[in-house]
């Protein structure tokens, strides 16, 4: 049986390869192109320009050849910037120049959350304030809730931080009233704080890289067991989260 091939488009700056082939379920094939970047800081005017300095259109074309049956935009901040419209673009754009569909990390982030029925998140984020907020705008203009966002003011060595550090940061930036928690960033590793912190909390927790490959597979009609996956969202409502496009 020949496995379904996803593509995802991952920033130059990308470490967590690794981290997406665990989240996948079996007979799901990853194929990564980077995209090249003019600077390792995350912020508004580097995140901006993965959208606008023209790699991005050369990166879907590229993964046309292997015909993926779904591609993921594997930058939270890039997807979230210019909120829902800006998040549109970029999966047209993508879909227009490989002929797949397509979706990013910040729209998996929303299907997740309206997947499991989430009104109100509580939302953790590596970066400095000014970008952190812009994922708070993105969530509630998808109709998600935000009773928090924690930032954590990096601007690089977002791949460094520990899993420890996840769950800490995790179980502060949660709120009696938020239903789960979003933890961002595809640089950010989360599969070992997932479980701890859904233990901990009592909630779901979508996280970026878990978000990218569940709603590429979602998109790419992957079946999974019911029992796969780390994580609440990989049991939650795929037909909500196709509506959710």
């Amino acid at each position: 049986m020949t496995d379904t091939r996803i593509g995802i488009i991952y920033p130059g700056d990308g470490a967590l390869d690794r981290e997406f082939w665990d989240f996948a379920p079996p007979g799901v094939s990853l194929h990564f192109t980077r995209q090249p970047l003019r600077s390792a800081h995350v912020g508004l005017e580097s995140m901006s320009g993965l959208v606008d300095d023209g790699t991005l259109e050369p990166c879907a074309d590229s993964l046309k050849i292997i015909a993926p049956a779904a591609i993921g935009f594997a930058c939270t901040s890039a997807s979230f910037i210019r909120g829902l419209e800006g998040e549109a673009a970029i999966r047209r754009q993508i879909a227009e120049f490989s002929g797949s569909p397509a979706t990013t990390t910040s729209g998996g982030i929303l299907a997740g959350c309206r997947a499991l029925g989430l009104k109100r998140v509580a939302v953790a984020a590596p970066y400095v304030e000014e970008v952190s907020v812009r994922l708070g705008r993105f969530l509630e203009e998808g109709g998600v809730g935000v009773s928090q966002v924690r930032h954590m003011g990096l601007e690089e060595g977002i791949a460094e931080v520990s899993a420890d550090e996840v769950v800490r940061v995790g179980v502060e930036t949660d709120t009696p009233d938020a239903e789960g928690l979003v933890i961002s960033c595809t640089n950010l590793a989360t599969l070992d704080a997932i479980p701890i912190l859904e233990d901990r909390l009592g909630k779901p927790v979508v996280s970026a890289n878990q978000a990218t490959v569940w709603h590429s597979c979602v998109l790419a009609g992957v079946p999974w067991a019911d029992d796969f996956g780390v994580g609440r969202l990989w049991r939650a409502n795929r037909p909500a989260a196709v509506a959710a496009e």
